[in-house]
């Protein structure tokens, strides 16, 4: 039996990869784009299906292909690239989802594993916590078929008996993202500097975003799906990250202190202010994570900025 991966060739879903390949798995990477070079030199140890998740007999027969028991379903587009063609992000992410959960069934797939987003969150929110039963209604399209696919996840699973489980993911921090979003700001502000260039913020210096090192993100992926399905009766839970958020301004102070001559600048973009406006105010509880699966982060801001220059330092041929 077989885990497929949605998305396997992005950046959270090629660092999955790489930690199911050390654990002894094969995964199966399904992804319309190619192989990038944070797995060429694994590129024996996967296999790798170049499909799209808005074709549903395309997933059908992968699925039934390689035998597939367990799917990472982290596939989809980013909140920059879904503010800019909303059209496509309804495709790629909520109709995507959809076909990942129908085939799953068709195929009798035992476990489906989502990446959601704490972008979820937005508007009406009564206080300025977020747990687990906060309501939802996001403002952006990206958060709107994130929510969308929970919700027909929780369908799956009372109607079908799949077993689906997700995390709402802050914003994932590590080297080698290569695509823009809101608050991809947190990583290059770290990678530009590493490479040798100037480096422009798009946000108020005081800004905060809840942020995760891909690290934690991967190995909270793997404890989840790991839990016992009685343990977990939430199913979707929030991850807080770092906590408290730090702002924008912490961060530049923390990378300049590590790279000598980082040249970073501040030059804010109004749109991509208001949007993390709404989410950098708030703090996440995730303690029904921490108390039904055990869910703990490692890595502080320090911890973070210091463990990113050595993973880039040490492995530059993947990330360039």
């Amino acid at each position: 039996m077989t885990v497929l991966i949605t998305g396997g060739t992005g950046f959270l879903g090629s660092n999955l990869a790489r930690m199911l390949i050390d654990e002894g798995e094969r995964p199966v990477l399904f992804d319309i784009a190619p192989v990038q070079g944070m797995l060429k030199d694994m590129a024996s140890e996967f296999d790798y299906v170049r499909g799209s998740l808005s074709n549903l007999p395309e997933l059908i027969n992968c699925l039934r292909q390689y035998t597939v028991n367990k799917v990472f379903h982290l596939g989809g587009m980013l909140s920059l690239p879904s503010e800019e063609s909303p059209w496509a992000a309804f495709e790629a992410n909520l109709v995507g989802t959809y076909h990942i959960l129908e085939a799953s069934r068709i195929t009798k797939v035992s476990q489906v594993l989502y990446g959601s987003t704490i972008a979820t969150y937005s508007k009406d929110i009564p206080s300025d916590v977020i747990d687990d039963k906060t309501v939802q209604r996001p403002t952006s399209m990206y958060g709107v078929t994130k929510v969308s696919g929970e919700l027909l996840g929780r369908f799956y699973s009372r109607k079908f008996g799949l077993d689906f489980r997700s995390v709402r993911l802050p914003s994932v921090v590590g080297p080698g993202a290569k695509t823009a979003h809101i608050s991809i700001y947190n990583a290059w502000a770290i990678e530009e500097p590493l490479k040798g260039h100037p480096y422009e913020l798009r946000c108020e210096p005081e800004t905060r975003c809840p942020v995760i090192y891909f690290k934690d993100a991967v190995n909270a992926l793997r404890l989840l799906a790991q839990a016992e399905r009685s343990l977990i009766p939430t199913m979707i839970y929030n991850l807080a990250g770092i906590s408290p958020p730090f702002s924008a301004n912490n961060l530049v102070s923390a990378v300049r202190s590590r790279i000598p001559g980082a040249e970073l600048t501040f030059r804010p973009d109004p749109e991509i202010t208001e949007l993390l406006r709404e989410i950098g105010r708030l703090r996440i509880d995730d303690r029904r994570a921490q108390s039904e699966w055990g869910w703990q982060p490692a890595y502080s801001l320090e911890d973070m900025v210091d463990d990113f220059i050595k993973e880039f330092n040490e492995n530059r041929s993947r990330y360039l």
